[in-house]
């Protein structure tokens, strides 16, 4: 949102970004190029960030010139700008970096609201910043974000005028449909952005053979967990990339039907040990991963595999899957570029524990070069799923919608942009008329 334009260098490896001249931090200081610099410094040094391996590309910040500000690479990254666009790259004052403040509770950005208070596990207010470059993008005077974990909480504070917008899960959409089919309630889908899976750690001890985790996604009634758990909002899925995205690969969209005859043949086919046993971390209370981990265990039961089913709370649930010989049911989340979701997903070992192949990795690299065009690089994509299906990179459940409600009194809520993190609104644009 700082930059006014970029372009990227002839191979590739640098992006010059051309900031606007007309954005300052809250205290008016400008926002440079000097803050940029700053900002990403501090991001990027894992002794003050716990995001710096989201920048692991990234091999120099430097000022062009106080508007422009060069960022070098160690690949050609078409995926530079989306990275720099979320939360984590976000560009702070170079007072209160130098002065030591803790910026997770401290005034010292240049939005469009300014921080008001944060009460924890609860929720952050804003205030409208006056004085901000694009006064359509702060239409509310103040601006609450709420956490409620708990789906009946949420429904509950959405029916009685508590909460303007909530996020719907699909277990939930009946009964926000019944909600919002009175007046004075709306209710919008936007695509696809996650899918529900088993995450495998490939090396766990009985999955290193890709015909036994074959078998794992033949043992699944993806139908059944779809109508049964989530309202048939969850389309069932064989590969990374759903239906609509860039490098879906048609041929591959039912290639693992529910067929347990053929799971127990790929089983023996592939020698698989008689009590062949795997740990499965799902998040403690999360619904629906809880109800689908059950199911998940009943069915793989059916075929001769025996699961251990293992709550741990949100916080928890990714630092002990990364340590090994655990599998984790939870949701993958999309990027808004597919070879970053491949990315992100399959080749980070927070995600993915035993790295994929080598041929995989290469694929998607390849995909994120600036200098192709299009229809390259839609078939390194399609590529890439393809193996991630093939091998089988994860237990494939399904994918569901981002699905909001919201009063008819909130405009915007139907074109929001794509936020970093499914469940986080980008509420730039939105707000509520007087009627």
């Amino acid at each position: 949102m700082v930059a006014e334009s970029w372009t990227f260098a002839d191979d590739g490896r640098s992006v010059d970004f051309t900031l606007r001249n007309d954005v300052t931090f809250h205290d008016g200081t400008p926002v440079d190029a000097q803050a940029v610099v700053a900002s990403l410094a501090r991001a990027r040094d894992p002794q003050k960030s716990k995001v710096a391996g989201r920048f692991d590309m990234v091999t120099g910040v430097d000022t062009v010139d106080g508007n422009t500000v060069r960022i070098s690479t160690s690949r050609p990254a078409l995926d530079l700008p989306a990275v720099l666009s979320t939360t984590e790259a976000a560009i702070v004052n170079v007072k209160a970096l130098d002065a030591g403040l803790d910026i997770g509770r401290t005034d010292a950005g240049s939005g469009p609201y300014r921080f008001d208070q944060v009460r924890p596990g609860d929720r952050v207010t804003y205030v409208r910043y006056d004085g901000y470059w694009d006064p359509d993008a702060q239409k509310p005077q103040r601006l609450e974000l709420i956490g409620m974990a708990d789906d009946n909480s949420r429904l509950n504070a959405f029916r009685s005028g508590q909460v303007d917008a909530i996020k719907v899960d699909p277990d939930q959409y009946d009964e926000i449909r019944a909600v919002t089919g009175g007046s004075g309630f709306e209710i919008h889908e936007y695509p696809t952005v996650q899918s529900y899976a088993v995450q495998l750690d490939i090396g766990t001890p009985g999955l290193e053979n890709a015909k036994v985790r074959q078998a794992l996604n033949y043992a699944i009634d993806r139908e059944g967990i779809n109508s049964a758990l989530l309202n048939g909002k969850c389309a069932p899925l064989s590969q990374p990339l759903p239906e609509g995205v860039d490098g879906h690969d048609d041929s591959r969209a039912a290639l693992y039907t529910h067929d347990p005859v053929k799971a127990k043949a790929l089983l023996k086919e592939a020698g698989a040990p008689d009590n062949l046993s795997l740990r499965v971390i799902y998040v403690a209370g999360a619904s629906p991963q809880q109800e689908m981990a059950t199911s998940v265990q009943a069915q793989l039961r059916d075929i001769g595999v025996d699961v251990q089913l293992l709550p741990i709370p949100a916080v928890d649930a990714q630092s002990t899957f990364r340590q090994g010989d655990y599998e984790l049911l939870n949701s993958r989340l999309a990027y808004p570029i597919p070879g970053q979701s491949l990315l992100l997903n399959y080749m980070a070992d927070y995600r993915f524990p035993s790295p994929p192949s080598a041929q995989f990795s290469e694929t998607v690299l390849q995909s994120l070069d600036p200098r192709l065009d299009d229809g390259e690089r839609t078939e390194l994509l399609r590529r890439a799923s393809g193996i991630a299906a093939d091998d089988a990179y994860d237990v494939f459940i399904c994918g569901v919608p981002t699905i909001v409600a919201y009063s008819s009194s909130t405009v915007g809520m139907d074109t929001l942009g794509q936020a970093d993190f499914t469940s986080i609104f980008d509420v730039r644009y939105a707000g509520k008329t007087t009627q």
